[in-house]
């Protein structure tokens, strides 16, 4: 018997070519396996070209015996990175870069890479590379709200309704001056970004109340406008009402 080159981890091979690896000390036997393509890296769904970044590598890289050709596509139709020169490529791999010579709406688009070989082909998930811009930065509108009006011991809601952007999307209740509003098992924030209030007390009531949204993958935060909440006093209510 000799050493054996394994190609995986499921298969024991038996020399059969002794004179040949009884030449090495200790002997070896090289007994190539044929494999499918299999993608092993790839960039992740969204690539979002920022404007400080100097380069995006869109990423593809895969194994195979024989080793695999690589193709790729752009909006579905074929799109072959060597032939721009504009582009930074590499033999023997998938991955090309953009880099950010300023002009990158013409790259944006979604993509798609293939390794093939004679036994079949591996397919990478779909890439966006996304050119974000001055007119698709998530923002509030601008509105007026009028102050909320609430007895104690009421439940009250604050709507945040934050902007779609680019997930993933993080909500931030705070006052004007930064401040977190504390939560507890009275005062809490839902799924939604709503900042739900169980029952309402008197320190409640502020007129800063403001939603924040932020959007990590483009380093964007955004505000929405301040809103007031006013508790009035059951016990006030029923004097009056007594009187």
């Amino acid at each position: 018997y000799c050493t054996i080159l394994r190609y995986t981890l499921h298969y024991t091979l038996y020399c059969i070519m002794l004179m040949f690896c009884s030449s090495f000390d200790p002997p070896v036997c090289f007994y190539p396996v044929e494999q499918l393509p299999s993608i092993t890296d790839q960039s992740p769904a969204s690539l979002i070209a920022l404007p400080f970044e100097e380069s995006f590598p869109v990423k593809c890289e895969a194994t195979g015996n024989p080793e695999p050709e690589f193709k790729w596509t752009k909006n579905g139709q074929d799109f072959d990175p060597f032939l721009d020169p504009r582009l930074l490529t590499q033999e023997d791999s998938g991955t090309f870069v953009i880099p950010n010579n300023g002009n990158l709406t013409e790259f944006q688009g979604v993509y798609r890479c293939y390794a093939a070989n004679k036994l079949g082909t591996a397919m990478s998930e779909k890439i966006e590379f996304i050119v974000p811009s001055e007119y698709n930065v998530p923002k509030f509108p601008k509105e007026k709200i009028e102050p909320i009006e609430v007895e104690e011991g009421q439940p009250v809601i604050l709507e945040c309704n934050p902007p779609k952007g680019i997930p993933p999307l993080q909500i931030y209740w705070m006052t004007i001056g930064l401040q977190h509003i504390e939560q507890d098992e009275r005062v809490s924030v839902g799924l939604n970004g709503n900042l739900y209030f169980s029952n309402a007390v008197q320190t409640d009531s502020r007129r800063d109340y403001c939603c924040f949204a932020a959007f990590p993958r483009i380093r964007t935060i955004v505000q929405k406008t301040a809103m007031s909440v006013i508790v009035s006093s059951s016990k006030r209510k029923l004097l009056f009402i007594h009187l």
